[in-house]
């Protein structure tokens, strides 16, 4: 990342990488398919950290979807630029999309967790499998950062918001 911070993504290569971490070309290539394969580790990181966070965390389903939106937001606003870059990389290749789902299963596994205790505690009807709402939550929220890359106008905190609200009250009106 602080490569990235310097140069700009696209000023960084593969070589950078593995010389700011002393590794060699080959041992990068073991872990990674490529720079953009690098949200996935980034993605994971955070996961685990917001994770731990939350196993004290003891609000409600909604509060904890919140909170953990939270903490995914200020990680990617403090390597802004960067992950946008990486980001806009990832969806533009192919190969690389079919990969989706893989860059996203921690975090889908941490959202599925947060549903499921909320069905248990009642907070959120069951009868959904946790794992389809955790998927269609997290889905979503990468298609908000998607188009936040191509309109940084987007005020993310907001949509991601509406989005927790549409999920868990749906779309229509209560008569």
């Amino acid at each position: 990342m602080e490569l990235f911070a310097e140069r700009g993504y696209d000023g960084v290569t593969i070589e950078d990488i593995c010389g700011g971490a002393s590794v060699a070309k080959a041992t990068f290539f073991l872990h990674f398919e490529n720079k953009a394969a690098l949200l996935q580790e980034f993605n994971d990181e955070i996961t685990q950290t917001l994770a731990e966070r939350l196993a004290g965390h003891e609000g409600t389903a909604e509060e904890q979807l919140v909170f953990m939106l939270q903490g995914f937001r200020e990680a990617y606003e403090k390597n802004a630029p960067v992950m946008r870059k990486m980001l806009r990389e990832f969806i533009d290749q192919p190969a690389t999309l079919a990969r989706a789902a893989t860059v996203n299963e921690s975090v889908v596994d941490l959202v599925t967790a947060i549903v499921r205790r909320g069905q248990e505690k009642s907070e959120l009807r069951g009868g959904i499998p946790a794992e389809l709402a955790a998927v269609a939550i997290v889905s979503t929220w990468s298609t908000i950062a998607a188009y936040a890359t191509d309109h940084p106008e987007t005020d993310t905190d907001l949509a991601s918001r509406q989005i927790i609200d549409i999920t868990l009250n749906g779309l229509k009106k209560k008569a």
